[in-house]
C-alpha cells in the first residue's frame, strides 16, 4: 500500500522535534557550545587584529617593491658594465687585431698599462671589478672570428638562465663602424671611459 506524502507543516514539526530532542540529549551529556559575548572588548580585539594584519600586508608589499627596485638597479648596473666591456674589447681588437686571450689575462688585459700586441693603445678600461652580485664577469675569448662571450651571471649565479646579462653583439663592432673616434683613441684617464658603474 502506497504511503501518502506528509504535509509541509507536518514535516517542519517533525524536524523541530528532532532538533529539540538533540538539544535535550546534549544538555543531558553536558555538551554545551561556548558562547562568545560580543561586547566592546571583543570588537576592540577584532579591530586590533585586523589592523595588525593590514599593517603586515602593507609592510610585506613595501619590502617586495624595495627588493624589486634594488634588483632592477643591479641589473641596470650589470648591463651598463657588460656593454662598456664589449666596446672596450672592440677597441682592443681594432688596434691589436685580436681579442685578449686567456694568456693575455682575459678582461684584465683591458686595464693593463702595457701589452705585447702591436698596435696596442691602452689601457682601454679602468680596473675590472666584480658584477653587482660580487662575482667576476664571465669572459671567453672568441673562436672562428666570432665575438667573445662576456656576461654577468645575474642574481642566481647560474649560467644559461633567464637572468644572465650580456651585451648586444653590435657593441663589439662599434669601433669598426666609428673609426674616426677609435683612431683618435687615447687612454681612459684622458677620455673618462669607465667600465666600473658609478655608485
Amino acid at each position: 500500500m502506497k504511503k501518502s506524502p506528509i504535509s509541509r507543516t507536518e514535516r517542519d514539526r517533525k524536524i523541530k522535534a528532532i532538533y529539540r530532542d538533540f538539544e535535550a540529549k546534549k544538555r543531558a551529556l553536558g555538551l554545551k557550545a561556548p558562547t562568545i559575548r560580543r561586547g566592546p572588548v571583543f570588537y576592540l580585539v577584532v579591530l586590533l587584529l585586523l589592523g595588525f594584519l593590514g599593517a603586515s600586508i602593507i609592510q610585506l608589499t613595501r619590502d617586495d617593491v624595495v627588493t624589486r627596485k634594488a634588483m632592477d638597479a643591479r641589473q641596470a648596473r650589470a648591463q651598463k658594465s657588460v656593454d662598456a666591456l664589449a666596446e672596450a674589447l672592440g677597441r682592443y681588437k681594432f688596434h691589436c687585431g685580436v681579442y685578449p686571450s686567456a694568456e693575455d689575462g682575459g678582461l684584465e688585459a683591458l686595464s693593463r698599462k702595457s701589452s705585447p700586441h702591436k698596435g696596442w693603445v691602452g689601457p682601454y678600461a679602468t680596473r675590472i671589478v666584480e658584477d653587482p652580485w660580487k662575482r667576476a664577469y664571465v669572459y671567453e675569448p672568441s673562436t672562428n672570428g666570432a665575438p667573445p662571450v662576456v656576461l654577468s651571471l645575474g642574481a642566481d649565479g647560474a649560467r644559461g638562465t633567464a637572468d644572465d646579462i650580456s651585451p648586444d653583439e653590435a657593441l663589439f663592432n662599434k669601433p669598426f663602424r666609428d673609426t674616426t673616434w677609435t683612431n683618435d683613441w687615447v687612454p681612459y684617464w684622458n677620455r673618462g671611459i669607465i667600465v666600473r658603474p658609478k655608485k
